[in-house]
């Protein structure tokens, strides 16, 4: 027995959970501490803090635990004092509370995408559709923005900052550690890879939206 057509809200909540996890899964893995050091080593981070490079992956990785559960930022490199000042932990608190909210928004957005798809499994046509419009929508949005980044990181960098942070405390002087972690070119780097990690997740999308379309426009 065919079962019956979904509710249209079905589709419209599980097109937006799918063009969320693209949106955000892809960034959210660039935050893997292998993936951070890489980075950091393309930018003579170690060499910035005068420091080795294993000493340097090792702060980072203990600060990129903190985002995730909350911590202090109280890591240290010479084994006396924090690395980061007071005003350059409270702004990794702030980017924790971030980046907490947008991991949870992703999975809870992976959780939707899975559920209509079993929802929409008896619609493959529909679904497919869906899924092509939340991929394309995406893939277009990352490349215009990632294209503004390109062309005006400075003023991107900013506009992004000016949506989650409050203003002054996300901007640090020349002698600040926290640049020295994570100097602008690393975000520049940083920020096209994300826009690419969401033009990839579209097309991986798109492709499987076509193929079951594929097989019921053929049956």
């Amino acid at each position: 027995m065919t079962p019956p057509r979904a509710h249209p809200l079905v589709g419209f909540v599980f097109a937006v959970g799918v063009a969320l996890a693209i949106l955000l899964t892809g960034p959210m893995l660039l935050f893997a501490p292998p993936v951070v050091s890489l980075m950091q080593d393309r930018h003579d981070v170690a060499a910035r803090l005068g420091v080795d490079p294993g000493t340097a992956h090792d702060a980072t990785t203990a600060m990129l635990g903190d985002l995730l559960a909350d911590g202090d930022f109280t890591v240290s490199i010479d084994g006396r004092q924090p690395v980061l000042d007071a005003s350059e932990r409270s702004h990794m608190r702030d980017v924790g509370a971030v980046v907490r909210g947008l991991l949870l928004a992703d999975v809870l957005a992976l959780v939707v995408a899975v559920l209509g798809a079993r929802r929409l499994r008896g619609e493959p046509s529909r679904r497919g559709r869906l899924m092509l419009v939340a991929a394309g929508s995406l893939g277009a949005a990352a490349i215009g923005v990632g294209a503004f980044f390109a062309i005006a990181f400075d003023v991107a960098f900013a506009a992004f900052h000016a949506i989650f942070f409050e203003a002054g405390t996300w901007q640090f002087g020349p002698d600040s550690n926290l640049l020295r972690f994570f100097p602008q070119p690393f975000w520049f780097e940083a920020a096209l890879l994300a826009g690419g990690t969401i033009v990839l997740g579209a097309l991986v999308v798109a492709l499987l939206a076509l193929r079951p379309r594929a097989a019921a426009e053929a049956a």
